[in-house]
């Protein structure tokens, strides 16, 4: 009697052993989990945003790191920078291209590979891969929508809204490629004159008018036509100026 007493008491004791066993599984971050309710999943704020998974407010500024990540804000500065004005690991990548490209934030080398992830993409090279294919790059632009997109392969960097020509003076559509870069340009005409027009991308040539995509300083009321042919983009680094860094003589611009 006594040895099936210890008996039952020793399978009671193993089971409940069992019971508060630690389950590795289960002890990993699912990819489900949101464990601090700011409105990003564990699993994106350690691999992709590099934020506290445990705390909603990671910089401290009083905006949860999924309302800045959403509204387009850095959620590790809090000073209300964007992320298309950041570089936080200095590799030549805007911190908004890393998480459209993959890339870490980080790491400026993410594939470790010897070269800087932003030198691959200006070079048209995979930066998570230390392979030599070259990578297109393309500019949109929605006529319909006034709005500009541009990619590096499949990957959307940018999307904003632009001010094409008027109806009189309209935005040729059709495939082009960028033909020349311009830093400035004086732009003048019949009732307007704009000198020391930065960033200009030419994409046709006419007779004695030609096309670009360039900064415009003269208006802020893009998302309407506005221009006498061109496509205005707002006069900016963080618009005009990154997207004229990044694009290449003889990339396609693609305007329907």
């Amino acid at each position: 009697m006594i040895c099936a007493k210890n008996l039952g008491i020793t399978l009671i004791l193993s089971m409940v052993f069992v019971l508060f066993v630690p389950n590795p599984i289960n002890a990993q971050v699912s990819s489900l989990d949101d464990s601090d309710n700011d409105g990003l999943l564990d699993e994106d704020e350690l691999n992709i945003y590099h934020t506290n998974p445990n705390h909603y407010d990671s910089d401290g500024d009083s905006f949860s790191d999924g309302e800045e990540i959403k509204n387009g804000y850095s959620p590790l500065r809090n000073n209300r920078q964007k992320m298309r004005e950041i570089d936080t690991d200095k590799d030549g990548l805007w911190d908004d291209w890393e998480i459209a490209l993959g890339t870490h934030l980080n790491n400026p080398d993410t594939d470790r590979d010897g070269y800087k992830d932003g030198e691959e993409v200006r070079n048209g090279y995979d930066p998570l891969s230390s392979g030599t294919e070259k990578i297109a790059k393309r500019i949109e632009v929605n006529l319909k929508n006034q709005s500009l997109q541009y990619f590096f392969g499949n990957a959307k960097l940018d999307d904003f809204k632009i001010s094409s020509g008027l109806p009189r003076t309209p935005t040729p559509s059709g495939n082009f490629t960028v033909i020349k870069k311009r830093p400035t340009v004086h732009y003048a005409g019949p009732g307007y004159d704009f000198p020391n027009t930065k960033w200009n991308l030419m994409f046709k040539e006419g007779r004695g008018y030609n096309f670009y995509v360039h900064g415009a300083y003269w208006h802020n009321d893009f998302g309407k036509p506005k221009s006498h042919g061109c496509v205005n983009v707002p006069h900016k680094q963080e618009y005009m100026g990154r997207l004229y860094d990044w694009a290449d003589v003889g990339i396609a611009v693609m305007i329907s």
